[in-house]
């Protein structure tokens, strides 16, 4: 059975498990310099404060859910709902390189997907890594645009 469960980043095991699962994410979008900031920003006491903060927020919260199937964590999802704009944003997705092609990423997608319509999105954005674009036109995401820094965007419209 494939469930989400929400991390408690206060409690230093759960801390410890999200860590290790997010260094193993970045260590296959990053660059070897972007993946050393993002790793010290994971270090950094005020940006954790401000990220716990925002996880136990009642409006606009943030998402970071591990991925459960069977009572095994095989990877983690971010994101966050803004009711002003009816929106999701997908920020980060991994499955452990082992439990991939297995239909769990488009299975938690579509719980995401539900979970942000029961609260009021319409739709939902997120900024693809390169390689995994085609995953996400698959299960119906198309480029509408490109950001400020030339990193596109994806948007998926969410079925009332």
């Amino acid at each position: 059975m494939l469930k989400l469960v929400r991390f408690d980043l206060r409690n230093p095991a759960e801390w410890d498990e999200f860590y290790n699962l997010f260094s193993a994410y970045l260590e296959e979008v990053c660059d070897d310099d972007e993946y050393q900031e993002e790793i010290a920003d994971l270090h950094d006491e005020t940006l954790n404060s401000q990220m716990i903060e925002q996880t136990l927020r009642e409006h606009n919260p943030y998402f970071i859910m591990r991925i459960v199937l069977n009572e095994e964590c095989v990877g983690l999802i971010s994101y966050t709902y803004n009711e002003k704009c009816f929106l999701g944003f997908i920020n980060n997705l991994y499955v452990c390189p082992e439990q991939r092609c297995k239909g769990i990423g488009s299975t938690v997608l579509r719980m995401v997907e539900t979970h942000l319509s029961e609260l009021g999105a319409k739709q939902v954005d997120l900024n693809p890594e390169e390689k995994a674009k085609p995953f996400y036109v698959r299960d119906g995401f198309v480029q509408i645009r490109m950001t400020i820094d030339g990193e596109p965007v994806f948007e998926k419209k969410i079925k009332e």
